[in-house]
């Protein structure tokens, strides 16, 4: 990072966030104070109370008080750094100016509320091949209206700026209940998903090519050995060749590959007046047909220690809406998914792990060896669970599928023919 002339420092009470010391902290108090908070998207779930009752006004007095007691101290915390930094509190230099920055995978992103600019600067050690990989990827949001649109690509200069996006987080510390998430699900998040299934046109592979191309890069005993205990390397291992194993049997069968956002769940979401958005798509890339609609609801038990006994009931219909809601766009993916649902669930897994050893090289933000194992865990616990409750879907026969293909081409050509009428 060249010229890096701006100062940004963390105060207590904050892990990933770092404000510059530049600024008038005066701007950064009424930021805090009387935006809400914008440098931090704001949570908008919570109990749900009758309103303007007791408790309600209760609520409302002591989130507002605690809110503000804190940001205050943020903010004083801040004027002294300004005025004499200690060297011992964290700070990282920049070469672009904001109100914060962030700490994410590869470098830092740089919010500068006023001009509605996010600017990610990588780290020196990331090298340009990466860089220009990824900026790819970035320009695959601007395809989308729920997407950030890119503003300016700097390659040699290691940066990028994008929309700055103001909202509510669509998620809370506490998961919210199986009727609201199916509501917003289906309101909101279907979609997005057959946007992003539609957009470009899908590539067909088998799933022994599929699954072999994806475990030549996996150098899992490599790229991890000094973060994680040989044993649970050979965990991760164990998994991998499980998964291979289950798919010897249908190795010759073709699966579909769509473009998907690659972190597809409700910490990359937010409300807005426009409606939702989605950040953060430097992971972008074509992957199974079904991987965002996994990852939307896998994310509950991975990361808000959801019981997956409460997630098994909630996949199975969030899955049979979403195809229903298919039916009439992509026949022949919709026929193929139908078919091989439980497949395109296991390379779910495999594609998760994959991802997160790719991670590895440079993402000093994330445990991603912890990841995996706790991958790991809660997909071991599904497969049992619908196993022992025969959740899972029927494996459709092979002799059902022209069936399957002509009802749905029957189903396109009706809709087609009240379209056009």
């Amino acid at each position: 990072m060249t010229n890096c002339k701006y100062t940004y420092v963390k105060v207590p009470g904050e892990e990933k966030r770092f404000f510059c010391l530049k600024q008038s902290p005066f701007r950064l108090a009424w930021l805090l104070l009387f935006e809400k908070n914008t440098l931090l998207p704001r949570d908008i779930c919570g109990n749900k109370l009758p309103k303007w009752s007791w408790r309600w006004i209760k609520n409302k007095f002591l989130r507002y008080y605690y809110f503000s007691k804190t940001n205050a101290s943020k903010t004083l915390k801040f004027l002294q750094y300004k005025f004499n930094l200690p060297d011992f509190v964290p700070s990282v230099s920049l070469p672009f100016y904001g109100h914060v920055c962030v700490l994410v995978n590869k470098g830092y992103k740089i919010f500068d509320i006023h001009r509605k600019v996010a600017t990610k600067v990588y780290r020196d050690d990331v090298d340009i091949s990466t860089i220009t990989a990824e900026l790819e990827r970035l320009k695959k949001a601007s395809l989308f209206s729920f997407g950030p649109s890119l503003r300016k690509t700097d390659i040699t200069g290691r940066f990028y700026e994008e929309d700055y996006i103001d909202g509510s987080l669509d998620y809370s510390a506490r998961p919210r209940n199986s009727s609201d998430l199916m509501k917003k699900f289906g309101k909101d998040i279907v979609p997005c998903l057959i946007n992003l299934l539609l957009n470009e046109p899908a590539q067909r592979i088998t799933i022994s090519d599929y699954i072999q191309k994806m475990l030549s890069t996996l150098k899992v005993d490599n790229l991890i050995a000094e973060r994680m205990d040989v044993a649970d390397i050979d965990k991760i291992l164990s998994f991998i060749h499980l998964m291979k194993e289950k798919f010897q049997p249908e190795g010759n069968r073709y699966v579909y590959l769509v473009l998907t956002h690659g972190d597809f769940c409700p910490a990359n979401m937010l409300n807005t007046k426009e409606g939702l958005k989605i950040l953060d798509w430097e992971s972008a890339a074509y992957r199974s047909a079904l991987f965002d609609f996994y990852s939307y609801f896998f994310f509950r038990p991975l990361h808000q220690e959801y019981p997956v006994e409460e997630l098994a009931p909630e996949l199975k219909t969030g899955l049979e809406f979403f195809l229903s809601k298919l039916t009439s766009v992509s026949s022949e993916v919709l026929a193929n998914v139908k078919l091989y649902e439980k497949a395109y669930r296991w390379l779910f897994y495999v594609e998760r792990i994959h991802m997160l050893v790719e991670r590895i090289k440079y993402d000093t933000k994330l445990d991603v060896a912890g990841n995996i194992l706790r991958y790991i865990d809660v997909f071991n616990k599904y497969e049992e669970l619908i196993i022992d409750k025969s959740i899972d879907s029927i494996h459709i026969r092979d002799s059902e599928i022209y069936t399957l293909r002509a009802d749905n081409q029957r189903i396109h050509r009706q809709l087609k023919t009240r379209s056009s009428g």
